[in-house]
């Protein structure tokens, strides 16, 4: 199913592009970052983590997560195609996006509990109807349609409350932290966080993604549907994919409590 507004979209990207110089200065980042992460691409982009803090309640670490310290894209993806084959639990797959997202931080873990906490029962049915969402069309995944559920609806104003079926809001799991588990269970989706939108907002202007000191705004499904066209036509221009792109521009917050603007 293509997204109601996905030409306004479309348009409205189109007329943040890229001059030249950026062009070039970009496409040599993105040289730089494929060679840095070699033959695998984006899929051995890593980070390392503390697996005793993660583990903490016993057990609570899913054995999907390699217990060497280090988690790769490639783990995390290969982890969403086993949930998209319903032979793992998507719960799973928020956990393994969460510890490759927050890295070795104690705020990581904490704060992936008190979502676990918050939603109780709800989590996987809640998950569930998400994955549901992006795969109602018979052509392609549609990961609007993902965003717009996990988000609470369409826009801002008038969102579901967090737990409310039959969208799948979450408490405290807004789109700097859900577009990591889309972008895991979706093919064609991007993670966008606070980093990765002050990075587009520095390189084009792109508006409505942060504010003037760089903190994130409100991100609705429309918004994420620019920011996806904007990173597409980005990437033809700089030569490169748009996943390569990102993970050229994604770094992990140095303080991920950054993160909290676009957490709700």
């Amino acid at each position: 199913m293509v997204y109601e507004f996905d030409d306004q979209a479309r348009n409205e990207a189109a007329k943040y592009k890229i001059s030249e110089d950026e062009a070039t200065r970009l496409r040599a980042s993105c040289i730089r970052k494929a060679a840095e992460l070699g033959s695998d691409g984006v899929r051995s982009h890593s980070a390392i983590f503390s697996v005793s803090a993660w583990d903490e309640p016993s057990g609570s670490l899913p054995e999907g997560i390699p217990r060497s310290g280090r988690i790769s894209r490639g783990d995390v993806l290969d982890l969403g195609e086993q949930v998209r084959a319903g032979k793992l639990p998507a719960k799973d797959l928020l956990a393994a996006s969460f510890v490759w997202g927050t890295g070795t931080t104690g705020y990581g873990p904490s704060r992936y509990r008190e979502i676990v906490a918050a939603a109780g029962a709800q989590l996987e049915p809640s998950l569930q109807r998400a994955l549901t969402e992006i795969n109602k069309g018979t052509d392609a995944a549609d990961s609007i349609a993902g965003y717009a559920q996990l988000y609470g609806g369409s826009d801002y104003d008038h969102r579901a409350p967090a737990g409310q079926p039959p969208r799948s809001r979450l408490h405290n799991f807004g789109p700097a932290f859900f577009t990591k588990f889309l972008y895991f269970s979706t093919p064609g989706a991007l993670i966008l966080d606070n980093r990765v939108a002050n990075a587009v907002y520095k390189l084009s202007g792109l508006p409505h993604l942060v504010t003037q000191d760089g903190r994130s705004l409100a991100w609705t499904p429309y918004r994420y549907a620019v920011y996806l066209h904007w990173m597409r036509q980005t990437a033809d221009t700089a030569g490169t994919s748009p996943e390569m792109l990102e993970a050229t521009l994604f770094q992990p917050p140095a303080d991920p409590m950054d993160e909290h603007d676009a957490a709700d």
